[in-house]
């Protein structure tokens, strides 16, 4: 058995990092860079190490289902995930600043579609 977890990161999510790379990039190539770079390694990270990121305390929902919470960007922006059995699954990247719940309630009704319509 593998040591490393599978890391999925759904095409909406990759839409997102996009967006966020480029929203940093018309102030500053070096701060987007910063912030994808910050964000893969957060990826790896996790993918290695699944739980080291704490649940996210904050909304009860989270708490619920076992969500992570990580910090990537020197705490400008999260990633919060899940783990499904050998699967660590990002459901959200948002900036640190916002309500992310809605943004998290929204991306897992958005996976849990693609889920379905790929028949897993």
């Amino acid at each position: 058995m593998s040591d490393k977890y599978n890391v999925i990161v759904p095409d909406f999510i990759s839409d997102d990092v996009k967006k966020i790379y480029f929203n940093l990039y018309d102030y500053s190539f070096q701060t987007a860079e910063y912030f994808y770079d910050s964000f893969q390694s957060k990826l790896e990270q996790i993918g290695f190490h699944p739980l080291s990121c704490a649940i996210d305390a904050v909304y009860p929902s989270l708490i619920e289902m076992g969500v992570r919470k990580g910090v990537i960007n020197h705490d400008r922006h999260i990633v919060l995930y899940f783990i499904d059995g050998n699967d660590v699954i990002i459901i959200t990247v948002e900036r640190a600043s916002r309500d992310y719940i809605t943004t998290f309630e929204s991306n897992l009704r958005l996976f849990e579609k693609n889920k379905d319509e790929r028949g897993e």
